[in-house]
């Protein structure tokens, strides 16, 4: 299932027509390369036929037999967490409004969904309606499986980047999709590919994780006769984000903004997004977690002590699992020496890059194994908060006494 969302590169284009031109053309008439005022040369008498060997046939290749199909437990938290699971990926996006709370507005955000399914044949996704962002992988509208846990689909929920959107870590959603979960991200609206506002607008600091709640809140209000309704089972949720996205794991998962620190970055003209009023202060300074959201995985992105300041970690609710790249400069190991009081596991990929955790673009890591290493710990840890799995398998991985790939060059844990 690990192909890349199909993009059309001007490089790739480029490299095709110069390619075409650096080919020599061969000259229409040999005589032409001769030297100039050189005789040809007389050909030499033909010799007598030799006997000609007789035609032997081709050899023929050894048939070889089919691959097996893969077996899968009838116990999902079997199957091998690094592997595609058994499902086929459905997908969907809506659109949902919500009232933003500092000026009674509308806000319109769409919902990205992925979930399990046993149809493998129909329309592609197009994420952000770009031709450039298909993703062949899933199939749109696709009818659910039924869920394989008996609380119903669990579910992972996902914060993109800065000027990303809910599709770039489509293969880390279409994982868990594969293994029977409900994969759920919105765009973030005034910060994707194709309506970012320059400046942001501090609103948006709030607005994230408020549109992680409200998509959450939509997958639990879907109406009867919806094929998802009462199939998902929201109680207990992972929340990743990439990059920008790393800021709203901690701010979901309930980490607490330092609002006498960010007063001063808008008082000294640091945060230039349009000042800040105090209504807008007077909510980042309220409770913007969500107790649904128990674990979090913020990638490629670190916590922001200027807007947490140096204690406002502690807050968080649950364990985070925090994945870093060594080609990718975002403060990972000052990080780690900054945050205690919680229960925080750090790896680093050497290689990795800021898209091993989202497109997958990077020419120090091969994307297939990064892909390979991020679904491995994501699904591994999800397990485990998510599901209670507490297998001797899952806890080998989570605490590295099972090597997942020799390119984790950093295993670090703190505990409270």
């Amino acid at each position: 299932m690990h192909r890349f969302i199909h993009i059309v590169t001007i490089g790739a284009a480029l490299l095709a027509v110069f390619g075409a031109c650096g080919d020599p053309a061969p000259a229409s008439d040999p005589a032409a390369q001769e030297p100039e005022g050189q005789p040809t040369p007389e050909p030499d008498a033909a010799e007598p036929d030799a006997a000609e060997p007789e035609p032997q046939p081709d050899p023929q290749p050894e048939p070889q037999p089919e691959p097996e199909p893969e077996v899968f437990s009838d116990d999902p938290l079997e199957w091998a967490p690094g592997a595609d699971g058994p499902f086929a990926v459905g997908f969907r996006v809506q659109d949902v409004t919500w009232t933003s709370p500092e000026s009674g507005e509308p806000r319109t955000i769409k919902v990205n969904i992925w979930y399990p399914t046993l149809t493998t044949e129909g329309e592609p996704a197009v994420y952000l309606g770009v031709r450039a962002f298909t993703d062949e992988e899933v199939v749109v509208g696709a009818p659910p499986a039924d869920p394989v846990y008996p609380a119903g689909y669990p579910v992972h929920a996902h914060s993109h980047g800065f000027q990303g959107f809910g599709g770039t870590s489509a293969d880390l959603m279409r994982h868990f999709a594969s293994h029977g979960w409900l994969a759920v991200a919105p765009d973030h609206t005034n910060n994707t590919l194709s309506d970012h506002r320059d400046p942001l607008p501090t609103a948006h600091y709030f607005h994230r994780p408020l549109d992680i709640r409200v998509a959450l809140d939509t997958i639990e209000a879907l109406p009867d006769g919806d094929p998802l309704a009462g199939k998902a089972d929201t109680s207990r949720v992972l929340l990743s984000g990439h990059s920008f996205g790393a800021y709203t794991t901690w701010v979901t998962g309930g980490a607490s903004l330092d609002l006498e620190v960010i007063r001063q970055r808008c008082e000294s003209g640091d945060i230039p997004e349009g000042g800040c009023t105090e209504a807008e202060l007077e909510i980042l300074a309220s409770d913007l977690s969500d107790a649904r959201v128990v674990a979090t995985l913020p990638m490629a992105g670190t916590l922001r002590t200027n807007f947490f300041g140096e204690q406002g970690h502690r807050d968080i609710k649950g364990p985070v699992f925090f994945m870093s790249g060594s080609e990718d400069k975002v403060g990972a190991e000052e990080q780690f020496a900054l945050v205690d009081g919680i229960d925080l596991t750090w790896i680093e990929l050497e290689g990795g890059c800021h898209q091993t955790f989202a497109l997958g673009f990077c020419n120090t890591l091969d994307p297939q194994e990064g892909f390979t290493i991020v679904n491995t710990f994501a699904l591994s840890f999800a397990r485990h908060l998510i599901l209670a799995d507490d297998s001797p398998a899952t806890l080998a991985i989570l605490d590295g006494s099972a090597p997942v790939s020799d390119k984790v060059t950093t295993f670090e844990r703190k505990r409270p």
